[in-house]
């Protein structure tokens, strides 16, 4: 598994456009230890071929442009799913008509305030074949209650 960060400062980035403060003042001045950084996003991928982005940010633009792994293929094409997509795809799977199915195993929950990420090993049966992986849910509290805001899954490799 491959995992880029593509920004590691808070909402807004380093510096901040609206503070003047020790390290964003320190930042334009080039002071030394100190650099210019993308809001907080990840992206992960299972072949260094096919990524996920964890909290796109506003300034995806320019982190995508910062990280060759997330161009475009020679041809032009680029693969993002948003969570609408992923969900009509395995909809469309699981109406197929072939004999699948999934189950969870070693369920793990760790819960913080207002976040929490759900961790499960799964067992994908398709035609009585058996892939394992993993599964991974990021949750936020909202004003309505729980939100899915991140699904991650990577197949075991073959051995």
């Amino acid at each position: 598994m491959k995992i880029k960060v593509l920004g590691s400062a808070a909402g807004g980035g380093m510096p901040q456009w609206n503070c003047n403060g020790r390290n964003s003042a320190g930042v334009r001045k080039g002071q030394a230890g100190l650099s210019p950084r993308n809001q907080a996003s990840v992206a992960v991928s299972a072949d260094g071929a096919r990524w996920v982005l964890l909290n796109a940010a506003p300034d995806l633009r320019q982190q995508i442009n910062d990280t060759p792994e997330l161009h475009p293929a020679a041809d032009g094409t680029i693969r993002v799913r948003n969570l609408e997509e992923f969900f009509a795809a395995q909809k469309g799977y699981f109406e197929s008509g072939r004999a699948i199915s999934e189950r969870l195993e070693n369920v793990r929950i760790e819960p913080g305030r207002r976040i929490a990420r759900v961790m499960a090993d799964f067992v994908f049966v398709d035609e009585g074949e058996e892939r394992r992986g993993t599964l991974g849910l990021h949750l936020a509290e909202g004003q309505d209650g729980w939100r899915i805001v991140a699904i991650l899954f990577s197949y075991d490799q073959v051995r």
